[in-house]
């Protein structure tokens, strides 16, 4: 049974022959679209400062000192405008040639094509004083939702068209704001535009996986608008007894690493290959519902990847059918 297989029968809980997994050799290929012009580019403005314009429109600023840099000035400057301006045009097919190589290429895995932002993390990028407008300006702000809405559905038609099996969203406004919906504000505007976004995507047979930094807490709102895995690195600040609860009612998905914020930085390896296992014993119980994760960054969170490893052995090594009682497929 190949990758592909796998995580299919992982999301599907029908009893994969092994865990899915993210580490190296990874059960996944995934990628996203760049749009190559020269604004997008880095520039040298100062003996320390660079400076781009992404294709959204944005000024973002970095020092020697950084690589990822950070928006400045978003595009939007006068909402009047939100009517007439030019958004990215990701109907352009020549956008997913890299997309479609990765993935003809790769046919024993399984395929994630990840789209550049979620409704949300665009418009805040793109109006400056988004946070207050949101709750101010809301008829104004579910305007300029609409058209990125639209924009994310047509990015969902050019993966499935290059051969995705799902769409993956990143929602990392809780690492760049203070946006927390109340709610009625998630009920009105927040929750169905997710659940829209997810029933386009199931329109078309692909699975939703979902990254949210900020919206950790509403898990049961994420898995009632549709989404089919979420993506999570700290699983312990929510608890895998909860997690395992919201698992094996709704047949949801999760996909952790061993939580980077305690157990990893415990840098004890008995305690990180117990956690592996409880993880598996929890969320995978031999039937699916849990991808093993692995967070690239090692660097940032200040550990030798080591410590990762260990995790690593323990999932590979436990995390096979025979350890388990035989599984009764989910109907």
């Amino acid at each position: 049974m190949n990758s592909k297989e796998i995580v299919q029968r992982t999301l599907n809980f029908q009893c994969p022959p092994r865990v899915a997994h993210s580490f190296f050799p990874s059960d996944f290929v995934w990628t996203g679209i760049h749009i190559s012009a020269p604004q997008n580019e880095w520039k040298r403005v100062g003996e320390l400062d660079w400076r781009r314009v992404d294709e959204w429109g944005n000024e973002w600023q970095k020092t020697n000192y950084s690589s990822k840099g950070k928006i400045i000035k978003g595009g939007l400057q006068k909402l009047q405008d939100i009517d007439s301006y030019q958004f990215p045009d990701f109907s352009n097919h020549a956008l997913y040639f890299n997309t479609r190589y990765a993935f003809q290429n790769t046919p024993q895995f399984w395929h994630i094509g990840v789209l550049t932002g979620s409704t949300y993390e665009i418009a805040n990028s793109l109006v400056d004083n988004y946070q207050s407008l949101v709750i101010t300006d809301i008829d104004t702000i579910r305007h300029l939702h609409d058209r990125i809405d639209s924009v994310l559905k047509t990015q969902i038609n050019g993966f499935k068209d290059a051969g995705a099996d799902g769409v993956m969203i990143i929602e990392d406004l809780g690492e760049t704001s203070q946006l927390s919906p109340g709610p009625s504000l998630w009920k009105e505007e927040f929750g169905p535009r997710i659940k829209s976004l997810c029933d386009f995507a199931h329109s078309l047979d692909l699975k939703v996986i979902m990254h949210s930094f900020q919206e950790v807490a509403r898990i049961p709102e994420l898995i009632s608008s549709g989404i089919d895995c979420i993506q999570i690195d700290s699983p312990g600040s929510i608890g895998l007894d909860v997690l395992q609860r919201y698992r094996d009612k709704f047949h949801v998905s999760f996909w952790c690493p061993v939580d980077i914020h305690t157990t990893l930085q415990s840098r004890n390896e008995q305690l990180i290959r117990a956690e592996a296992r409880k993880m598996l014993q929890m969320l995978w119980k031999g039937e699916g519902g849990f991808i093993a994760g692995y967070f690239w960054d090692n660097l940032s969170l200040g550990l030798d990847p080591q410590w990762q490893e260990y995790a690593i052995d323990e999932f590979l090594k436990y995390g096979i059918a025979q350890n388990f009682k035989p599984c009764l497929l989910r109907r």
